[in-house]
């Protein structure tokens, strides 16, 4: 347990939580570019039907141009978005990582602090072996 583990989870679940909204953006953007292929297979369709008949499709046309616009700038935006969401995603990942790494070397300082209490402890008792070995060596029997 380190003092980084409650800000480790949270930037996990931002990363959690940027991959989702990317996932759901490359839908949105995978929709949309075939609602364009769809778009453009009817309007090819309707104008070849349309040149064999003899009625004025300005009005079909227009209304075509229009949904055509309309995909195109939500693709766009969608693009947009997905670039945005993959720029925050490197920044959260990147900041969960440096967190990482603050609590891996919080943890080793913990195991150096515990190991050298250790050594120490141990050479505190090696230490007063040897005086009580060496006092009892002078002693005159």
């Amino acid at each position: 347990m380190t003092p980084f583990d409650t800000a480790l989870r949270v930037h996990r679940r931002e990363v959690d939580a940027v991959k989702v909204s990317i996932s759901v953006e490359v839908e949105r953007i995978t929709t949309l570019e075939s609602q364009t292929r769809a778009h453009d297979a009817t309007l090819r369709q309707e104008r070849a039907l349309a040149s064999a008949l003899p009625f004025a499709s300005d009005a079909w046309t227009a209304r075509m141009k229009a949904e055509r616009a309309r995909l195109d700038e939500a693709a766009y935006l969608a693009q947009a978005r997905l670039v945005r969401l993959r720029d925050k995603a490197v920044e959260a990942y990147g900041t969960m990582r440096a967190i990482e790494g603050a609590a891996e070397r919080y943890e080793e300082d913990a195991e150096r602090t515990i190991a050298l209490a250790e050594q120490s402890a141990g050479d505190d008792i090696a230490a007063a072996r040897f005086l009580r070995a060496r006092a009892a060596v002078r002693r005159p029997a």
